[in-house]
């Protein structure tokens, strides 16, 4: 509730209310972080991860392999890898879940400050040239006003000082939720959905920008459309990584 409130109180404003954290209200960390320590520390950061899919692993030494866990090792994935900042626990699926359909836009601030800081530390940066987020399909896009993946990719490209590409990618047919879905019926649903514009990808290193990832079907997808687009090589970064 506080995060929702403070969102309008924050674009009002135009920035200039101080931080003020959207967990517990306390105060938030300059210039525009609105978290506060406490709270951070409390966020389900994922420490260990598959290189590959982005999976939490339980053996640390598959986090530097280039052909991934056993799982991801079964799948022809689209992308060479997967970089995921948390794992969807309380709290941080509560600030997804306030944005997403709360409208508490505060939180696209904190998520895309926070992914940025995750994906500076780690080589995935260092090739990537061009951020798209993850596309809404129009219907979608008008019945929530807004499209949360481009919300949050606002705040990591400027904290990256990347190049965002918000239009590069299109969702060209309508498709059920995912959410429900077993891994087969997620690939199918979401099959030929995406489309990418060559001219803003082709010849590009390009990052893929989600807020949750789960089976990575979507992301899978979307992957394939920007690569045949022309686009040079796709890793995806997510907030979270569940699993399914």
């Amino acid at each position: 509730m506080w995060s929702k409130v403070y969102s309008v109180l924050d674009r009002t404003g135009r920035g200039l209310l101080p931080p003020r954290c959207i967990l517990c209200a306390g105060a938030g960390r300059g210039p525009a972080l609105d978290l506060c320590a406490h709270c951070d520390a409390d966020l389900p950061w994922l420490a260990v991860a598959c290189s590959r899919c982005g999976l939490p692993v339980d053996d640390p030494t598959l986090q530097e392999t280039t052909t991934g866990c056993a799982r991801c090792r079964e799948q022809a994935l689209p992308y060479e890898r997967c970089h995921a900042a948390f794992r969807y626990e309380f709290p941080l699926s509560d600030l997804v879940h306030g944005l997403k359909y709360d409208r508490a836009l505060a939180n696209a601030r904190v998520l895309g400050t926070l992914l940025a800081g995750s994906v500076a530390q780690q080589p995935v940066r260092r090739a990537v040239e061009l951020l798209v987020p993850m596309p809404l399909h129009t219907s979608r896009l008008v019945a929530r006003g807004f499209n949360q993946s481009l919300e949050i990719a606002r705040f990591t490209a400027a904290a990256l000082r990347m190049e965002l590409a918000p239009r590069a990618l299109q969702r060209r047919r309508e498709t059920a939720s995912q959410v429900g879905l077993a891994r087969q019926a997620r690939a199918d649903n979401v099959r030929d959905a995406f489309a990418a514009a060559e001219s803003q990808v082709a010849g590009r290193a390009v990052a893929l920008l989600d807020d949750v990832v789960t089976t990575g079907a979507t992301a899978a997808e979307a992957s394939r459309a920007l690569l045949i687009a022309g686009a040079r090589s796709v890793d995806v970064w997510c907030l979270a990584r569940a699993s399914d």
